[in-house]
């Protein structure tokens, strides 16, 4: 194994990721790309609630901010003494990072799952969905769950 992709959000979730990811890295002695996509954002035409909703590509703000959140995140890899790189997708849709993550030639992919209801993966879809179909290699779903198990393990006993 020479490369882990890691698809995140900069959610709380993106934490055990990347621990994860770390984790794996170490045992396997792997780089780790960490693949980001900023949210295309909305455009309304005017205020009216009928008016359409368009999608346009992230401002050069959104990207610079979303990079230097990316950035102080994967400090738990550099910590670590993980060699990793991050990747950041402007906008992309799930066949566009499909195939940058197969461009990667990865052995493994590690990604976050956010709990979602029926309705919204009939409509939507996710990520993560697309992914577990189309992967190149074997993938690992941390769910959300985990996140916020992870987060109760590192607080203090309380007196």
């Amino acid at each position: 194994m020479k490369t882990i992709v890691t698809l995140v959000d900069l959610s709380e979730l993106a934490f055990e990721v990347l621990q994860q990811a770390s984790r794996f890295a170490k045992a396997f002695n792997c780089e780790v790309v960490v693949l980001h996509v900023v949210p295309k954002e909305p455009v309304v035409p005017d205020m009216s609630p009928l008016s359409p909703v368009r999608m346009r590509k992230p401002s050069q703000e959104a990207l610079d901010s979303h990079h230097a959140r990316l950035i102080s995140m994967t400090d738990v890899l550099v910590r670590s003494g993980v060699h990793s790189s991050v990747r950041q997708m402007a906008g992309a849709t799930s066949e566009e990072v499909l195939a940058e993550t197969r461009s990667l030639q990865p052995d493994l992919i590690i990604v976050g799952a956010h709990p979602h209801g029926t309705f919204y993966h009939l409509l939507i879809g996710t990520l993560v969905d697309d992914v577990l179909k189309d992967a190149p290699c074997p993938v690992v779903v941390v769910p959300e769950h985990a996140a916020s198990q992870s987060h109760l393990t590192t607080q203090p006993a309380s007196p």
